[in-house]
């Protein structure tokens, strides 16, 4: 109920993102770069939420998601962009990410701050995030200042991060925030730190390192459980051919299918241009703009992924991952 409380919840969110790079060895590891058109959702009943992803251009890539509760709504179409100076390089995510808390009809929003992976020739390679980022309660004009510690030239990875809020008419406010973007972010009073933990990371699968860092949430991820079962479209990244074989442990096979469908996407493309056409995407229309920003929401009615998936009709979806 407490509006200064709202706004450090948003940044907490905000800064948890970056946690998934905790374990330094994630950084070694490429991942999938998705197929135009791949899809991903997430049904949690259990938490009150359901997730939909979609890649919506692949030059330069950019991926639209909507997450969707009773009580709130978040939207980003993230697309990331990467700068190499060297040793280390910088890497940012464009597109504004968006929390609308109904209940209040507050509107949130922010953009993630800078990162960059370290020693890429040389060296323990990890992520670290630098300099700031702010959330702007857009309804009321309070912001959060998130402030990612320097650490110094022989330091390591500073982990470090503050969270100091002001009030609508720009004034510091007396609660904040304080703790490490890898573990955990304690409320603060004035200052001190009052021993309330608001937010702290979920747990790592066994042998972390060697399992691409994962957390348990992100290992569940590619799993066909009995909510999705029967139900999905065929472009769901579950069904991805390639990820399924590596996940099995069949390298050679996973490489060559990625190859294979890397190719049909590049016909794809190919007959598109000369045909003059676009791709656009199925399930995401762009809903207006932000400035400069074009916002981007999912589609509703008879057009809507969720009422497609509840008729059981993916006719006109077209099968990216046949290979």
């Amino acid at each position: 109920e407490d509006a200064e409380m709202r706004l450090l919840h948003i940044a907490a969110f905000a800064t948890a993102s970056f946690s998934n790079n905790r374990v330094k060895e994630r950084a070694m590891r490429k991942p999938f770069n998705p197929m135009l058109g791949e899809t991903f959702e997430l049904v949690r009943e259990d938490k009150g939420f359901r997730l939909l992803t979609e890649k919506i251009c692949h030059r330069p890539v950019q991926i639209a998601m909507q997450v969707e509760s009773a009580e709130w709504t978040f939207l980003q179409a993230p697309m990331p962009v990467q700068k190499f100076w060297g040793k280390s390089a910088e890497l940012n995510t464009e597109g504004r990410g968006r929390v609308f808390l109904h209940s209040f009809s507050e509107v949130f929003s922010y953009t993630l701050a800078t990162s960059f992976l370290r020693n890429v020739i040389a060296g323990e390679k990890y992520i670290e995030p630098v300099g700031t980022m702010t959330i702007v309660n857009e309804s009321s004009g309070a912001k959060a200042v998130v402030t990612f510690k320097a650490g110094g030239i022989f330091a390591g990875r500073s982990e470090e991060v503050t969270v100091q809020a002001f009030d609508d008419k720009g004034l510091p406010v007396t609660q904040g925030l304080a703790g490490k973007w890898t573990s955990h972010l304690n409320l603060t009073s004035g200052g001190s730190d009052t021993g309330k933990t608001l937010w702290k990371v979920g747990s790592l699968v066994d042998e972390a390192p060697s399992r691409y860092g994962f957390t348990t949430f992100a290992a569940q991820l590619n799993q066909v459980t009995q909510v999705e079962h029967g139900v999905l479209p065929p472009t769901d990244s579950r069904l991805r051919p390639d990820q399924r074989a590596l996940e099995d442990g069949e390298l050679d096979h996973a490489e060559g299918l990625k190859a294979r469908l890397e190719e049909r996407q590049r016909g794809r493309r190919r007959v598109m241009e000369e045909h003059g056409e676009e791709w656009k995407p199925r399930w995401f229309v762009q809903s207006g703009m932000d400035g400069n920003e074009p916002v981007w929401k999912m589609k509703t009615g008879r057009d809507g992924y969720w009422e497609a998936r509840a008729r059981g009709d993916w006719s006109g979806v077209l099968d990216v991952f046949d290979a």
